[in-house]
């Protein structure tokens, strides 16, 4: 039964939640820096670190379920910094507005992932107590 808390899926929600609080972090810090001059707005990746390390782990001759465990547990959140933007004449590169529009689809994001979380402990509660 212990299995379940360390299946697939619950390790992936488990990158999500961190991906999705390192992007929360960043975009905290680009709306505080929002007047900062010459601050340039960062942006958090994970698909493609994912989709390497998943990919990576499919065409090794030893497909074993540890391996794909160890590739999705490799696969780290990726800060970027968008080099190429620059939104005012100080050369500042945060768009507040978008900021905060990020922010909210980001806090969505985290809901719906807790919900997937509590959904997978409640069905392991059921099934511990046997109901």
């Amino acid at each position: 039964m212990s299995g379940f808390l360390f299946t697939n899926s619950m390790l992936m929600l488990e990158r999500a939640m961190d991906f999705q609080w390192t992007k929360q972090n960043v975009i905290n810090d680009n709306i505080v820096n929002a007047e900062t001059p010459n601050y340039k707005a960062k942006y958090v990746t994970f698909e493609e670190a994912l989709d390497s390390s998943i990919r990576s782990a499919l065409h090794r001759t030893d497909r074993r379920m540890s391996t794909m465990r160890s590739a999705i547990s490799r696969s780290q959140p990726v800060v970027h910094v968008a080099e190429d933007e620059s939104m005012r004449m100080d050369d500042n590169g945060v768009n507040v507005a978008e900021q905060e529009l990020e922010a909210t689809r980001n806090a969505l994001q985290i809901q719906y992932t807790m919900d997937a979380i509590n959904s997978n402990l409640s069905l392991m509660r059921t099934l511990i107590r046997g109901q």
